[in-house]
């Protein structure tokens, strides 16, 4: 009876221990389930964040609702199993704006873990000095993610000082341009930070003089890429040397110079140096091939010079090679050829040279990517099976062809494969084409591959076939492609086969380019089928009749251009419901009518010179507020130029444009010039028409653009002193038309002025002086026989008083020619007043006259 009394306290303590055992089991079970509470100190801290925060669109949010007590279930936040205390804020990428209130967050005590990446914050509250005795605990604080939050401009990062248990610190494409000191600032850190990234922060220095930077003893990435350094490599990087446990570095896309220094060498845990696209010079160190651990290394578009280093055959574990410079010389090394690690291999430069033979990919086996660039020729058997199969093959720019290398068709997974410029002229039609059917991305662009393809069907995601001799029909396509560019090639008769033919499923096509080729006919009426287009290119072919009708069915339609071909009747499409709609172009055609106006107003260029469009310019055309470029020239356009057009606020007032890159040309500067971004650019072109009447001030409201073509009307009147205002013009043509008057002084002000033609006018007076207006040939101020100064004759005094020196910028042109009107208007009066009763009264003239009589008398008496 005393044992088992004796044992009772024993047996309650286990009862205790399992019960408080199964409590925290439930407890945590209850947590996970989103059961329990979190803590209301970190609620409430949550709840005044988002007060800050700007999430109307897409609503992410909406869990994060004052009626629901446990913010453990709210999007993003994850707690303590335990405890139930907010441990972790991952918001990124849920389109977010407005204001990060790191304030309020950091009164969450247990907060170890912070992402706001990828949302549209827009401002950064920190801490008042005032409140630094309740901002203890930021030093919990291990990860910081505030990247790619583009419009986030930050002017100084003194609030890191409180991170001192940071770790990893990612500010990413964060507007730091102000930032003076941010080495220094991140210095503080130099405790504990593993991973830095600042890429893409528009910092400007890197402080390369700077030797010692306590926070690289502990760091083991840093990101510095797309920066704007202008200096050689920073000496504080390399400092501590063999101490240093950094091991991933990427400083590419600055403007680093200089070459790279040995002290590199000392850095033995080096596993990535990334410095592609800078400005490094010298040689590439043969002593880079000693890094036995390096197993990234990116030295493209760089200004190296002298040959590769058979060195870096030694780098046993790279993974990733890149090399490349216009002024790299000698053979590709064989010695690459062991890097049997080696997955991808870039090697670019035009002053390379040599053949590449089996030798250089022996044992290769790993290889996925091969990367060449280079005007280098190929000696493989023909009976070469590779020891790698690789995922993509660019071989730009290379000797690779006349015939098409059989050693390729061995390669099995091929995603994309690249050969452009390669003078390939030859390829086995049937083998060929069947062999590229499963591979995404092809591109054939730039050589001399001929083969007719009426009876071929494409079916690559992307193919670009411009700049060969392809010839026949158009081929067909499957519903897979989504750009085709069969431009400047030979393909002839009509284009219905291709479009008018359904596909089995809708197609996926965007972009089409079949310009610059031999089609013939007019264009089909079937365009239902490729709603879907975005870019469509046709010009410069043979293509006739009208524009058929189902042409505005397009939904997504952006750049339309059907210039230069023999297309009449009058443009009636009805393009306005094409809200993305924005280049159109059917210049050099022979349509005719009224200027179409039916188009969206979100259109920035309209390109329709040389056709017969005649009637006023419509006044319509002012609604077009986001117009950059407008081309009416060579038509038959009469009337005024309407005082609207400084409605036009995109040629007026600073605008943002879309940037799409694709070749076109525009008439400026008295040429042809070819272009690739037509959001550059800012022109307006009404030149070879019958407008005529004065040129309204409005004209120089236009401030923004940079050509003005006027010539070849019958404008008159003066050209107005507001000329000076359009400071970025760079092309002006005032030519053939019936202007009076001086040349403004202003116009000298014009300091991109490159082209000017004021000839054959009515202009009068000395060509202003400077430097701008002497640097014209004459040829462009002929036909004014009143105008002199260089580069025409000296003015004499005469010539100088006849055009009155442009009669004082026109003011005093004016003031003089009021001046002499009224002296000639009171001669006049005077004249007539005495005069008049002489002629028209026999009485007064009779007195008149025995008046004259006595006067001689007298003056004949006293002589």
């Amino acid at each position: 009876m005393l044992g088992f009394t004796s044992q009772i306290p024993i047996v309650w303590l286990l009862l205790l221990l399992l019960s408080t055992t199964i409590f925290e089991r439930c407890n945590s079970s209850n947590t996970q389930l989103g059961i329990s509470n979190c803590n209301e100190k970190d609620r409430s801290a949550l709840l005044l964040f988002k007060l800050g925060v700007e999430n109307h669109s897409s609503n992410k949010l909406s869990s994060w609702s004052i009626n629901e007590k446990n913010c453990c279930s709210w999007k993003g936040v994850q707690c303590d199993n335990i405890t139930g205390r907010v441990t972790t804020l991952d918001l990124h990428q849920q389109y977010l704006e407005g204001e990060i209130n790191l304030q309020s967050l950091f009164q969450i005590e247990f907060l170890t873990y912070l992402d706001l990446s990828l949302n549209g914050f827009t401002t950064l509250s920190s801490f008042n000095q005032s409140n630094d005795h309740n901002n203890n605990n930021l030093s919990n604080i291990q990860y910081l993610d505030l990247s790619f939050n583009d419009d986030l401009h930050l002017d100084n990062l003194h609030w890191l000082s409180k991170f001192s248990s940071l770790k990893s610190l990612n500010l990413s494409q964060i507007n730091l341009q102000n930032q003076t000191n941010w080495l220094q600032s991140i210095d503080m850190l130099h405790v504990s930070l593993l991973e830095l990234r600042l890429s893409s922060c528009h910092l400007t220095d890197i402080f390369a003089s700077v030797k010692h930077v306590s926070f690289t003893n502990s760091l083991a990435t840093l990101d510095l890429s797309a920066n704007h350094f202008d200096s050689e490599l920073p000496a504080w990087l390399f400092e501590h040397g063999n101490d240093m446990n950094i091991s991933h570095i990427d400083l590419s896309f600055n403007f680093l110079k200089g070459q790279i220094p040995k002290s590199l060498l000392s850095l033995r845990k080096l596993e990535t140096l990334r410095l592609s696209n800078n400005e490094l010079n010298e040689s590439i160190p043969d002593w880079l091939g000693q890094h036995e651990n390096l197993k990234y290394l990116g030295l493209a578009e760089n200004m190296f010079r002298g040959s590769i280093p058979s060195s870096l055959g030694k780098l046993s574990s790279l993974v990733d090679l890149s090399v490349s410079s216009d002024f790299l010389t000698g053979n590709i090394p064989t010695s690459i050829g062991k890097l049997f690690n080696l997955k991808s291999l870039v090697i670019g430069g035009s002053s390379l040279s040599g053949v590449l033979s089996e030798i250089h990919f022996s044992n290769l086996s790993s290889l996925e990517t091969l990367v060449l660039s280079a005007p280098i020729s190929f000696d493989m058997d023909s009976k070469w099976i590779p020891p790698f199969q690789l995922n993509g093959i660019s071989l730009s720019n290379t000797i690779l062809g006349p015939k098409f290398p059989t050693w390729i068709y061995t390669q099995r997974s091929l995603e994309y494969l690249e050969i452009p410029n390669s003078r390939v002229s030859s390829i086995d039609g049937d083998i060929f084409w069947r062999f590229v059917t499963n591979i995404t991305h092809l591109n054939l662009s730039n050589n001399s591959m001929s083969a007719d393809l009426s009876n071929v069907t494409l079916n690559s995601e992307l193919l670009f076939m411009d700049h060969n001799n392809f010839r026949g029909g158009l081929p067909h396509i499957s519903a897979n492609v989504i750009y085709l560019d069969l431009s400047h090639n030979s393909f002839f008769g009509t284009i219905s086969p291709m479009f008018c033919h359904r596909l089995g499923r809708e197609n996926s096509l965007d972009y089409l380019d079949i310009s610059f080729n031999l089609l013939t006919g007019e264009i089909p009426d079937c365009w239902e089928y490729w709603k879907g287009l975005s870019f469509l290119f046709m010009e410069s072919n043979m293509l006739t009749g009208e524009v058929p009708p189902s042409m505005d069915l397009f939904i997504d339609l952006i750049i339309l251009d059907l210039h230069n071909n023999s297309l009449s009747g009058n443009f009636s499409l009805d393009l306005s419901n094409i809200t993305n709609l924005q280049f159109i172009n059917i210049g050099e055609n022979n349509f005719s009518g009224t200027v179409p106006v039916k188009m969206p107003r979100s259109m920035e260029v309209m390109i329709l010179r040389s056709n017969q469009f005649e009637g006023n310019i419509p006044p319509q055309l002012c609604n077009f507020s986001s117009l950059i470029q407008l081309d009416l020239s060579h038509n038959k356009l009469s009337g005024s130029i309407p005082k609207c057009i400084s409605n036009i606020t995109g040629m007026g007032g600073a605008k943002k444009t879309s940037h799409y890159p694709f070749e076109f040309k525009l008439y400026t500067k008295g040429r042809d010039l070819e272009y690739y971004d037509y959001g550059l650019l800012r022109t307006l072109d009404l030149s070879a028409n019958n407008l005529s009447g004065e040129i309204p001030s409005q004209v120089f409201n236009l401030v923004q653009l940079k050509s003005l073509n006027l010539s070849r009307n019958h404008f008159t009147g003066k050209i107005p002193r507001d000329i000076g205002d359009m400071k970025n013009l760079e092309s002006l043509d005032l030519s053939d038309n019936k202007l009076v008057g001086g040349i403004p002084v202003t116009t000298s002000t014009l300091s991109f002025l490159s082209f000017l033609n004021l000839s054959n006018n009515y202009l009068v007076g000395q060509i202003p002086v400077g430097t701008q207006l002497q640097s014209f040939d004459a040829s462009y101020y002929v036909g004014n026989p009143g105008l002199c100064g260089a580069p025409l004759p000296i003015c004499d005094h005469g010539s100088y008083l006849h055009g009155g020196h442009n009669d004082i910028d026109n003011d005093e042109n004016s003031f003089t020619q009021s001046l002499y009107f009224g002296l000639g208007v009171g001669f006049a009066v005077g004249f007539w007043c005495i005069c008049g009763p002489l002629f028209l009264n026999s009485a007064w003239r009779h007195t008149y006259f025995r008046f004259l009589n006595n006067v001689f008398v007298v003056v004949g008496f006293s002589n």
